[in-house]
C-alpha cells in the first residue's frame, strides 16, 4: 500500500461507464514519480477520452507491499492496460517487482489471457528495449499522444488483444517482442501545438519539507518545447528525440494565463531539454513573472544568456542559476560538442550574480571520451574562478556524473572507463575542490553508472539479472551477485570499444538519425 498523500485535481471516473482502464504506472516512489511532466501529461491525456479510466500507481516504499491505484485502491490486475513510463534504466527492476507483487506473470510469455496488456514507453523504452523485453508486451516508440490513442482503440476492437499481439506491429512506433527484433520507427508530433498539453494538473496538498513533497513543489508544469538540435555528443535526448519542437507563444501564454490559475498554484516550471533555445526565451519568461507567478528554470544555457534573463529569474523567485559546462576545459568541450570558453560561463556567472542570483550550480561529467587529468583539473580551476567572480565557496554547487555511453549518440560506440577508474577521477575532482574550499560536492555513485550503462547498452540476456535484483531488493551487492550467479560481467558491456559497422541490440530501433551522421560525428570527436 502506497502512502495516501492528499491531492487536488485528481480525476475519478465510475468504473462502470468506461470502456477501458489504464493504469499509469511510474516505477519507482510518489515523491520521483510527481516531479514528472510525464504522470501530469499521461494521466490527463488518457482521461480526456470517455470511454477510459486511467489511475496511477508508484512504487510503495514498503518494498514487500502490494500496489494500489492512488485514485480508487484497486490492484494491478484489475485494469484492463498497465503502462510503465520509463524515465531512468535502473527502474526497470522496479518494473518487474510491481508486476510480481500485483500477481501478473512478470514474463510475457507467461501471461493469460486474463492477464492486463503491459506497454512501456519513454526515453529508455526508445533508447533499447531489449534489457526489458522479455517483460514487456508492447513498446511505445516516440511520442506517446501519438501512439496511445490507437492502441487503445485496437484493444476495444479486438475481442482477445494478447492473442492478436502482431496487429499493433501495424501502429507506427509499436514494438512488439514476441515477433522478435521487427524494424520500428519513431512516432512524433511534427508540430508541438498539435500534442496535447494539459491545462489543469494534480498538486499534492502537502508540506514542501514533505518527504513524498514532488521536487519542484507545488506548481505548474508548461512543456515548452521537446527535442534539441544542439547535438552534445554524449546526451541521449539531443539526437533521439529530434528535431526540436516548440509551442508557439500564443499557446504558452494561453497556459500560463489560465493554467496555473486552474491548478490553484502561483508557480510556473519550465519544461524542455533546452528551453533556452526557444526563440522568444527572454520575453516568454518577462511574460509569466510579470503576471506575479514565480518561475522554475532548471539549466540554462551561457550563450545568449543576458542580464534581463538574470533579473526576470530573480524576479520569479530563483535564488540559484544552474549551467551545465560538462566538462572542465574547452578542449573537451568541443570533443563533446558543447563549445563554449570559459569567459562564456564565468560571464554568464557574473550577470547572474550581480543580479542577486546568489547561488550557483555546475554540472560536469567525468570519464568522457578522450578526457585527461588536465581536463579533470579544469573543473577545479573553473570552480575557482566563481569564487573569484564573487561567489563563496558555500554557494557553489558541483555536481558531477560518470559518464555512460547512450544509445543512438555519437558515443554509443565507445566504452565507458572501468569502475576503479571512474572512481579515482572523481576522487581527483573532489579532493581539489576541497582545497579552495568547495564542498558542496555531489555526484552519481560510479557503480550505479557501471549498472546503468550495462542497462543501457545491453540485451535481453540482462533479464536474468533484472528479475533476480526485483525478486532480493534493487541494491549494489544485489546485483553483485547477480553477476556471479549468472555469470554475466557488466563491465565486458560497458568496457567494450565497438566498432561502427557492429550489429547493436537496439539497431532495429529508428530513431530517425542516420547512422552516417552518427558515425560522422564520432570520428569527428575522436580525431578532433
Amino acid at each position: 500500500m502506497i502512502e495516501r498523500v492528499l491531492e487536488a485535481n485528481i480525476v475519478k471516473k465510475d468504473w462502470r461507464k468506461v470502456k477501458l482502464k489504464f493504469a499509469l504506472v511510474y516505477p519507482n516512489i510518489y515523491k520521483v514519480g510527481m516531479s514528472s511532466f510525464t504522470t501530469q501529461l499521461l494521466y490527463f491525456f488518457l482521461n480526456s477520452r470517455d470511454d477510459v479510466l486511467c489511475e496511477r500507481f508508484f512504487l510503495p516504499s514498503d518494498y514487500s507491499a502490494v500496489p494500489e491505484s492512488l485514485e480508487s485502491g484497486f490492484p494491478l490486475r484489475d485494469f484492463d492496460i498497465v503502462g510503465f513510463t520509463l524515465q531512468f534504466e535502473t527502474d526497470y527492476v522496479y518494473v518487474v517487482h510491481i508486476l510480481e507483487r500485483s500477481g501478473i506473470p512478470i514474463y510475457s510469455k507467461d501471461r493469460s489471457d486474463k492477464d492486463p496488456l503491459i506497454i512501456a514507453g519513454g526515453p529508455c523504452a526508445w533508447e533499447n528495449p531489449e534489457p526489458i523485453r522479455d517483460f514487456i508486451d508492447l513498446f511505445v516508440i516516440g511520442d506517446g499522444e501519438a501512439v496511445l490513442n490507437r492502441i487503445i482503440d485496437l484493444c476495444l476492437e479486438l475481442k482477445n488483444p494478447r492473442k492478436n499481439l502482431e496487429a499493433f506491429a501495424e501502429i507506427e512506433g509499436v514494438y512488439v517482442p514476441s515477433l522478435g527484433r521487427h524494424p520500428v520507427k519513431r512516432a512524433l508530433f511534427k508540430k508541438l501545438d498539435d500534442a496535447f498539453h494539459p491545462i489543469i494538473e494534480i498538486v499534492p496538498q502537502i508540506d514542501e519539507k514533505s518527504i513524498h513533497a514532488p521536487v519542484f513543489g507545488k506548481a505548474y508544469f508548461l512543456e515548452v518545447s521537446r527535442g534539441c538540435n544542439r547535438g552534445c555528443r554524449f546526451c541521449l535526448i539531443g539526437f533521439q528525440n529530434r528535431p526540436l519542437r516548440i509551442r508557439s507563444l500564443e499557446k504558452l501564454q494561453y497556459l500560463v494565463d489560465n493554467g496555473p490559475m486552474l491548478t490553484g498554484v502561483s508557480k510556473v516550471v519550465l519544461i524542455g531539454s533546452n528551453v533556452t533555445d526557444y526563440p522568444e526565451f527572454e520575453d516568454f519568461i518577462w511574460y509569466i513573472v510579470n503576471k506575479d507567478l514565480e518561475l522554475s528554470v532548471e539549466s540554462l544555457r551561457v550563450d545568449g544568456y543576458t542580464e534581463s534573463i538574470a533579473r526576470a529569474l530573480v524576479k520569479g523567485g530563483q535564488k540559484t542559476v544552474t549551467f551545465a559546462p560538462e566538462a572542465g576545459t574547452y578542449r573537451l568541450r568541443c570533443i563533446v560538442n558543447k563549445r563554449f570558453t570559459d569567459d562564456q560561463i564565468l560571464n554568464a556567472a557574473k550577470i547572474s550574480r550581480d543580479c542577486g542570483l546568489r547561488r550557483i550550480k555546475l554540472y560536469f561529467i567525468v570519464g568522457l571520451p578522450r578526457e585527461t587529468y588536465e581536463d579533470l583539473q579544469g573543473i577545479v580551476t573553473l570552480s575557482q574562478k566563481l569564487i573569484k567572480v564573487g561567489y563563496l565557496p558555500g554557494d557553489i554547487h558541483i555536481s558531477i556524473t560518470p559518464f555512460i555511453p547512450k544509445p543512438h549518440t555519437p558515443f554509443q560506440w565507445t566504452s565507458q572507463l572501468p569502475l576503479s577508474e571512474l572512481r579515482k577521477r572523481i576522487h581527483f575532482v573532489a579532493k581539489g575542490l576541497k582545497k579552495i574550499g568547495i564542498t558542496y560536492v555531489t555526484y552519481y555513485n560510479p557503480a550505479w553508472a557501471k549498472i546503468q550503462a550495462a542497462l543501457s547498452l545491453g540485451d535481453s540476456s540482462l533479464s536474468k539479472l533484472i528479475a533476480y535484483v526485483a525478486d532480493y531488493g534493487n541494491s549494489l551487492g544485489v546485483w553483485r551477485r547477480a553477476q556471479k550467479m549468472f555469470g554475466i560481467d557488466l563491465a565486458k558491456i560497458t568496457e567494450v570499444q565497438r566498432p561502427t559497422d557492429s550489429t547493436l541490440p537496439w539497431g532495429h530501433i529508428d530513431v530517425l538519425i542516420s547512422k552516417k551522421y552518427l558515425i560522422r560525428e564520432f570520428k569527428e570527436s575522436m580525431s578532433s
